[in-house]
């Protein structure tokens, strides 16, 4: 019997690292405006002040997020607020845990936050069945990807049915590869 189509509602929110690129920015900023301040023009100043200050919000944004899970897929609003394109239902294969150390999620991923980019596929030992699914391993080193990675450790990841696949670090992985595992089985 095909379940009912979920509506789960999930967060991420930023690591140290992701709290430590934001005060980056912002010590950046500060630092830049003083300088300018001192030979620049008061304008001058108040606009390096305000596009770093744009710039800390905006990685604040790639990785303090809302997100719901139901009958269109995965939806992210980046902030709690402002919502993105949904990532596809229909190009949902499979739903896997995925387990990521701190020291490789750079390497693997290539950083944190709301992006597309190319990732290493995993290895199987870094992966576990979520329900009775089983593991679907990739044929290529790298693939394309969309993600939304905040922190290290377990990972919620999907395999999409065409070339693209998706990632995200939500607060309960569990929870949150449940829901998409619903909504995989829901639309069959």
């Amino acid at each position: 019997m095909r379940p009912e189509p979920p509506f789960y509602v999930g967060r991420t929110r930023p690591s140290s690292i992701g709290w430590t690129r934001i005060a980056i920015t912002l010590v950046a900023g500060a630092v830049l405006a003083m300088l300018m301040a001192q030979r620049s023009t008061p304008t001058g100043v108040l606009l390096v002040a305000v596009l770093f200050l744009g710039l800390a919000v905006w990685t604040w944004m790639g990785q303090w997020t809302r997100f719901i899970v139901d009958e269109h897929g995965l939806t992210v609003s980046l902030g709690g607020f402002l919502p993105r394109k949904p990532w596809p239902l229909a190009d949902f294969r499979t739903v896997q845990l995925r387990e990521l150390p701190r020291s490789r999620v750079g390497v693997t991923l290539g950083g944190y936050g709301w992006r597309r980019s190319r990732a290493t596929t995993p290895q199987p030992a870094e992966l576990t069945p979520v329900g009775s699914r089983k593991i679907f391993t990739l044929d290529q080193v790298q693939q394309p990807y969309r993600m939304l990675v905040t922190r290290s450790g377990t990972m919620v990841e999907i395999i999409g049915r065409g070339s693209t696949h998706y990632i995200l670090s939500p607060e309960d992985p569990q929870a949150t590869a449940a829901a998409v595992d619903q909504a995989i089985r829901a639309r069959r």
